[in-house]
């Protein structure tokens, strides 16, 4: 049987006002326009008729208050899943990227964070696999349902490109901004794209934000 995953990204942080890069717990929290955004998406997926029989989430602060709202109103529980977290910054982690000290490396990662991970941190294949076979685990464990996942921008976009068979290359074809939904479908671990629904929250970025 089928299982349908909704994989959200945070709401807007105070990380990402500040252009940090931010991969460890706790990280910042949400601003006032990321809770709005959490409520919206809470609103948006009850609108559509999503009734999740389980809701996991990073351990990050950020990813933890998003999914707050929809825990309150489904009265469920909320699952910490650690492979669900942001990629692993390695020795960026916590600077603004304007502090890179390496703002070559850092633009050679933009385009292809696979060939170019920051040091010491994680490529985007090793991201792919701990959110996939993560998302996979929950799914076996509720067959025929749903489950919605809250987590980061780094593995919505990785979920994308395995679900649609796409080489991790094609990342920049999906800058997902905050609140966005990734919708797959998984059977026997195996996951098929549904749809991305970039304006979950109703309201428009106007910044790239990680």
């Amino acid at each position: 049987m089928k299982t349908d995953v909704y994989l959200i990204r945070h709401g807007e942080s105070f990380g990402n006002v500040e252009g940090r890069l931010c991969g460890n717990p706790p990280g910042p929290g949400l601003t006032e326009r990321g809770r709005s955004q959490a409520q919206a998406v809470a609103r948006h997926l009850l609108a559509r008729g999503v009734r999740p029989a389980i809701i996991a989430s990073s351990p990050l602060l950020r990813v933890i208050e998003t999914a707050a709202p929809l825990l309150l109103v489904t009265g469920r529980r909320l699952v910490l899943a650690d492979p669900l977290r942001e990629v692993r910054f390695g020795a960026w982690e916590g600077l603004r990227q304007e502090d890179v000290p390496d703002s070559g490396h850092l633009r050679a990662w933009y385009l292809d964070p696979e060939r170019f991970p920051p040091p010491g941190g994680e490529r985007l294949s090793a991201v792919a696999a701990r959110v996939v076979g993560e998302l996979g685990r929950l799914s076996l464990r509720q067959p025929g349902g749903a489950i919605v996942a809250f987590s980061h921008m780094h593995p919505l976009v990785a979920l994308t490109l395995v679900a649609r068979g796409q080489p991790f290359v094609d990342h920049g074809m999906y800058y997902l901004p905050n609140a966005a939904i990734v919708h797959v479908r998984f059977e026997d671990g195996h996951a098929e794209f549904v749809s991305i629904d970039p304006q979950a929250a109703a309201l428009e970025d106007d910044a790239v934000s990680v």
